[in-house]
């Protein structure tokens, strides 16, 4: 092709790779024209144009980025969200026996007990109430282990190591379980 062997500016390639630019080229090369020279040039001035405007917006546009990324880490580094920072500092820095911020948040989750949120849990994931009553019927361990095998979806390896009993153990317990909800529902 015409463009790789005689232009090796990348400019003149980029402007010679639409296909009627290179037409126009090949024109001027056959029949050398005033006319034909003319459009080329003034067909080049708009795609160098062109080429100039995406240049400076790109510019402007990574240091615009640049800048605001650093008025936003400064912003960052001086409005510090602190909750170890008591809300009634005093000025010679003496704090104690102030509660900080972070002991003012409500942990709801502690409010409960582990087998009081497996019970809500269940109660919320079970519509039929065939099932409900079967799981309702079962000691605490076994909802215990049917909660993180079935909604948490841990394996009974998992299970096992959360609560410290042996894998066979956790399978055992967890079929035994589910053949006590089978006969429930059957019957």
């Amino acid at each position: 092709m015409i463009v790789e062997i005689q232009f090796k500016n990348p400019l003149l390639k980029a402007f010679l790779a639409d296909a009627e630019h290179l037409e126009l080229y090949k024109q001027y090369c056959r029949t050398p024209n005033d006319c034909i020279k003319k459009m080329i040039n003034d067909r080049f001035v708009q795609f160098y144009i062109r080429i100039r405007a995406v240049a400076y917006f790109s510019k402007i546009i990574h240091y615009t980025a640049r800048h605001f990324d650093i008025e936003r880490r400064k912003y960052d580094q001086r409005y510090v969200l602190n909750l170890d920072s008591t809300g009634n500092e005093s000025k010679n820095g003496n704090n104690e026996g102030s509660i900080t911020l972070k002991e003012l948040i409500v942990d709801e989750s502690a409010t409960k007990s582990f087998y009081e949120q497996i019970e809500d849990d269940l109660e919320q994931h079970i519509q039929n109430p065939n099932l409900y009553k079967a799981i309702i019927s079962l000691n605490e361990r076994q909802k215990q282990i049917l909660y993180l095998s079935f909604i948490i979806n841990y394996s009974d390896t998992e299970i096992s190591k959360k609560l410290n009993v042996t894998q066979q153990a956790i399978t055992k317990s967890k079929n035994n379980a589910l053949a006590k909800v089978r006969r429930m529902i059957d019957a």
